[in-house]
């Protein structure tokens, strides 16, 4: 298993919170993700007069996104119901992303979609080999020391670049895991589970 190596998707300076239906990403105008759809970025503005919008993806190496090109992608703003849109154009720029939805051909008709948020159904993203995992897998998994001992629920993960690092939340205490394998013994998807190795210092 390697650890360390997890598929998390951050822009390294985004980390994503699952408690309360916000995240720190999202910011509190979005709501609670529907079931079975995963959030992948949001549009933040509208770019030139063609009808193109800014697309901030929550993630980093936007390889590891299916395509998204002529498919029907679900948007939501706040808590309002989500509805379907066709992207026909998806440029991938030096430092931002361009898309443009079908019907938005001009400035006006794409300030309709600003701050909304992209969702794609959790079934189009690829399988990943053994020992990697995308972060709405990791996140909402029970924590436990190696004595069995309850820590908490992952409720946000962070991309420092070297290793991931769960905070792992039980109430109001907070715990943070570097995502290594000398730290994580085992992470089990079908229990909803992470069972950690004694670490000098760690669970302190």
């Amino acid at each position: 298993m390697e650890h360390g190596h997890s598929v998390s998707l951050y822009w390294p300076e985004v980390t994503r919170r699952i408690d309360e239906g916000k995240d720190t990403a999202r910011g509190e105008a979005y709501g609670v993700q529907p079931e079975g759809l995963i959030a992948i970025g949001r549009l933040t503005k509208p770019h030139g007069l063609r009808g193109e919008l800014a697309f901030l993806p929550y993630v980093y190496d936007l390889e590891l996104l299916p395509d998204l090109m002529q498919r029907h992608v679900f948007l939501q703003h706040g808590y309002a119901p989500v509805h379907s849109h066709t992207i026909i154009e998806w440029r991938v720029m030096p430092k931002r992303v361009l898309v443009r939805l079908q019907g938005c051909q001009d400035l006006t008709a794409a300030e309709a979609f600003r701050e909304y948020e992209v969702l794609i159904p959790r079934s189009w993203f690829p399988s990943l080999p053994p020992g990697k995992y995308y972060w709405f897998e990791i996140e909402g998994l029970a924590v436990y020391g190696n004595n069995g001992r309850y820590l908490g629920t992952v409720v946000e993960i962070i991309y420092t670049g070297s290793n991931d690092v769960y905070v792992v939340r039980n109430g109001t205490q907070e715990t943070l895991i570097p995502a290594l394998r000398d730290v994580v013994d085992t992470i089990d998807l079908a229990q909803g589970e992470i069972r950690l190795f004694t670490a000098a210092g760690l669970l302190d």
